[in-house]
């Protein structure tokens, strides 16, 4: 009997995990710390639909570990994350979780009695707070700006490209200058990006993927392509959602051969791929648009509810 519709999801979701696909384990291993009740049928279904989810979002696959994030958190200010709960609360010491909303408006606004530029201020602010949860204020301040040349100017962008050594600000940084019209720094990146789409093995050629599809580009679509032929399953699976995020009508013959591919999980997402670009004109993503930029910031940090696990209230 033919597997219906429904099922094909989960399959393609579980081809992918069986090839190796290290980027998406990544994002299970989060979305599993959050189930509360595996013997439940409809938990069940909604992880399943959890899973295509993520599947078709595909975060980058850099990230650190919770654990690592943990460590760091401890280390600046003798907090530490366990299993969802925030340790020390109410010790002399414990440093409070950062006021995101409060650093963002510190970073956003030009003092009379502060000389320095916005340019000048994200320099300052990257070196004050160079991990992941910097970054990420970093990046929502920029994106802010997107419309607000005055404070932060195109010429500003790009310095701050070529001085930045983090992937994901410098991303930001040229996916907002597409958002202004000038795609250069866009392309930069994408052909930064694609230099691992040559790995020896296919984990390096699917983080190169991954980081592409977070591009929103179609300059992304034009290298993710040929990788629609490479030997190993998971990478065309992942060249296919790299396609579904950055490409348009111009790739849907590229993808259409892929529907009658032996391995069910590729016809299916092939099929799925060639829907959606087929109701894309020829310019999308020839520039970034606002909401997919919005959609592939790097997530902001969350304070930690003192003595709540992710379920609830903490018994022990």
């Amino acid at each position: 009997m033919a597997m219906s519709r429904a099922s094909l999801p989960a399959l393609a979701i579980t081809a992918a995990l069986g090839m190796g696909a290290g980027a998406l384990a990544v994002v299970l291993a989060g979305g599993d710390a959050r189930r509360c009740d595996a013997g439940d049928d409809n938990a069940l279904v909604a992880r399943i639909a959890e899973l295509e989810a993520e599947l078709s979002r595909r975060p980058a696959a850099f990230a650190s570990p919770p654990v690592v994030l943990a460590a760091k958190r401890a280390g600046r200010g003798g907090v530490q994350a366990m299993g969802g709960q925030r340790q020390g609360a109410g010790l002399p010491g414990a440093a409070e979780p950062p006021d995101v909303d409060q650093q963002l408006k510190d970073l956003l606004t030009l003092a009379w009695n502060d000389r320095r530029s916005m340019r000048e201020k994200l320099d300052d602010f990257l070196v004050r707070h160079p991990d992941s949860e910097g970054v990420a204020i970093a990046s929502k301040g920029v994106f802010e700006l997107v419309d607000n040349r005055d404070v932060l100017p195109d010429t500003a962008l790009a310095a701050l490209y070529l001085e930045q050594g983090d992937p994901t600000f410098k991303r930001v940084l040229a996916q907002v200058a597409s958002t202004r019209g000038d795609n250069s720094l866009i392309e930069l990146h994408v052909a930064e990006a694609a230099t691992g789409l040559h790995g020896a093995s296919p984990a390096e050629r699917q983080q190169a993927l991954v980081e592409l599809a977070r591009t929103r580009h179609v300059a992304a679509a034009d290298r993710a392509a040929p990788l629609l032929r490479d030997p190993d399953t998971g990478v065309v699976l992942d060249a296919l959602l790299a396609l579904r995020a950055t490409g348009n009508q111009r790739h849907v013959p590229m993808v259409e051969a892929l529907r009658a591919h032996p391995d069910e999980s590729v016809s299916w997402l092939a099929r799925d791929v060639v829907d959606e670009l087929r109701m894309l004109s020829t310019q999308a993503r020839t520039r970034i648009a606002e909401r997919e930029l919005a959609a592939e910031l790097p997530p902001l940090p969350l304070a930690v509810a003192a003595g709540h696990g992710p379920c609830g209230a903490a018994t022990g």
